[in-house]
């Protein structure tokens, strides 16, 4: 959960403790008390909740190392902050239903998208069998007034939901379209879906207001905004189940794009041999990956242009042929693409597997 803040706030409980600091902040929380009566500014286990909608949508929540994601089609696309992929990485073990029963299934994740101007990052499930379970996306907008709740791993606990209600919308904050909610949230929250009465996604939650008060005016970037991103877009296309309406007809896809591309890196094993200053280095596999399934299978080659500590910082590889690196920290990379058509592109992205 990001916030500029220093100013203390407390870790559970009611919103703001003085009765007329919360009148002053939310003139209208008299009447935002949750559907079902539960308490504004309170966390409630999953299973002591009776709403049908809590329910439904609990199977497709992950945790994430300290944050939060949620499985948005059939296919096993999860949903999460960018900040959240900043210390997460480009993949990882995740738990879906984490609860105190523990977790329903232990997930795979590997990146496929990101964007931070809206601090979003789309993962995909590899490993298990699908179809998996999921949260529907609702394009139309959330309204002031309309009944909400955030389901999330607050301090990494098992899922929580919190109640509210939709406090503004058409909002630019820290440069981001965004709502905002009354709701209860704290640091693990990132990438909690953010959902109507019927358990439909409204927005990704993202953080806390501009004075970074936890509870009380809470921040999400509107579900919509992050579908029509055209990474993500392009990602989910095809038959993603019921859980997105059909996408219509596109032009095709230049995949000579630097934007269509980024590098993935998988470390295949940790702390193998050392280098000349004795820190332990992994084994780690960097490929080039397209962002979008037209573009698989047109790379005739790659070449590498590495960190200038490395003895050979540039490295040619055969399209789609992983490079085989040993190193123990990120760096930027650029990677020159060669098509079999004899076109070529260039992009640079971060190799990172922590």
């Amino acid at each position: 959960m990001k916030t500029n803040s220093t100013r203390a706030t407390p870790r559970r409980g009611l919103l703001l403790g003085a009765a007329g600091l919360l009148t002053l902040l939310l003139p209208a929380l008299a009447d935002a008390a949750s559907f079902a009566d539960y308490k504004l500014g309170e966390f409630y286990p999953v299973a002591s909740v009776d709403e049908p909608a809590v329910q439904a949508v609990s199977p497709a929540v992950v945790r994430m190392s300290g944050a939060t994601g949620f499985i948005i089609d059939t296919r096993g696309y999860v949903l999460t902050n960018h900040h959240v992929y900043e210390s997460f990485g480009r993949g990882g073990e995740a738990y879906r239903q984490w609860t105190e029963r523990g977790a329903a299934e232990t997930l795979t994740l590997r990146l496929v998208a990101r964007d931070k101007a809206r601090d979003v990052a789309l993962y995909l499930i590899t490993n298990g069998d699908g179809p998996h379970p999921y949260i529907q996306t609702r394009e139309a907008p959330a309204r002031p007034g309309e009944e909400v709740f955030v389901l999330g791993h607050p301090d990494g606990d098992p899922q929580r939901a919190s109640f509210g209600r939709v406090l503004a919308d058409g909002l630019q904050i820290s440069g981001r379209p965004s709502i905002e909610y009354s709701a209860q949230t704290w640091w693990g929250s990132s990438g909690s879906p953010v959902l109507d009465k019927r358990g439909r996604a409204v927005a990704i939650h993202w953080g806390w207001d501009s004075e970074g008060v936890s509870n009380g005016r809470l921040t999400g970037v509107p579900i919509a905004e992050v579908m029509a991103l055209p990474a993500f877009a392009e990602a989910l296309e095809g038959d993603a189940g019921p859980s997105r309406p059909a996408t219509p007809s596109r032009p095709a896809i230049d995949c000579r794009d630097p934007k269509r591309w980024s590098l993935e890196s998988t470390r295949v094993r940790a702390s193998v041999r050392k280098n000349a200053d004795g820190r332990w280095l992994d084994q780690v596999e960097v490929r080039a990956r397209p962002r979008a399934a037209a573009c698989a299978g047109l790379l005739r080659s790659v070449t590498f242009h590495l960190h200038p500590s490395f003895a050979n910082p540039v490295v040619r590889r055969p399209g789609g042929e992983a490079l085989t690196l040993y190193t123990w920290g990120s760096f930027d990379a650029t990677a020159e693409l060669r098509f079999q058509d004899g076109s070529s592109a260039r992009f640079v992205d971060r190799v990172s597997w922590r």
